[in-house]
């Protein structure tokens, strides 16, 4: 008879305190040193207790800051990237209301091959526009949208108001696609080399996005970094039939 290994009492102690609220969704567990003490283990058995519950999406770590409930999947409503809708909102750890700030700007940019290539246009000139999520003082997320100056007419987007920005990407914009492509992947980008910088240390989950209209034309290209420590989704498969 093998007795359950220490991380794992670890790990279903911590599960059950979550379950019955004593850590609520969003809130901070205590520090690593008060856990080890809390559960009478060493400090490497607590972290590979935390590591499982990060693998499970219950807890989030954030360097620097300490380790965070996440929500139930209860609680995030069958939270998925399954539906047309922005995948930052379905894909953030942590709840929508914990978003401290939203920062929007734009840039008109002169035609290029891909631009060209990916509207099936020539000689066009393009709008790039950015969409910071920040949480205190971290940068959390970034949409960076490239669209055509006729969708921005289009829309009747004000490219002054951050707030029209804000909402067209999030919102406005999916009312009029069709289908959209999706891949996921780990960004080669450094965090440094963004316009606002993202933690040193963390690695870019990047999630890019062809939108595409009813006439089947692609009506932007989203690109969706999330720093890792903040991202989780899921998708919903089905069998199929033959």
């Amino acid at each position: 008879m093998h007795r359950t290994p220490k991380y794992v009492q670890v790990y279903n102690q911590i599960l059950l305190m979550i379950k019955r609220a004593q850590f609520a969704p969003g809130s901070k567990l205590p520090s690593e040193e008060q856990l080890t003490t809390d559960f009478n283990v060493s400090r490497v058995t607590l972290r590979t207790a935390l590591s499982l519950l990060k693998e499970d999406g219950v807890i989030t770590s954030i360097h620097g800051q300490g380790h965070f409930v996440n929500l139930s999947e209860t609680q995030k409503n069958d939270q998925g990237i399954r539906a047309l809708g922005c995948p930052i909102l379905d894909s953030l750890t942590i709840p929508i209301e914990q978003i401290t700030k939203k920062d929007a700007y734009y840039f008109k940019n002169p035609s290029s091959v891909f631009t060209d290539k990916l509207f099936e246009v020539k000689d066009i000139s393009y709008f790039t526009l950015n969409v910071w999520y920040k949480m205190d003082k971290l940068n959390v997320a970034n949409i960076f949208s490239i669209l055509l100056p006729e969708t921005i007419e289009a829309f009747g987007l004000d490219l002054d108001n951050s707030e029209q920005i804000i909402q067209f990407l999030e919102t406005d914009i999916y009312h009029e696609v069709a289908n959209s492509k999706l891949t996921i992947t780990i960004s080669s980008r450094k965090p440094d080399s963004f316009r606002r910088e993202f933690a040193e240390d963390e690695t870019l989950v990047l999630m890019t996005e062809n939108l595409y209209a009813k006439n089947g034309k692609v009506l932007a290209q989203n690109k969706y970094y999330i720093a890792e420590s903040f991202f989780r989704t899921s998708l919903v498969r089905y069998q199929s039939h033959h």
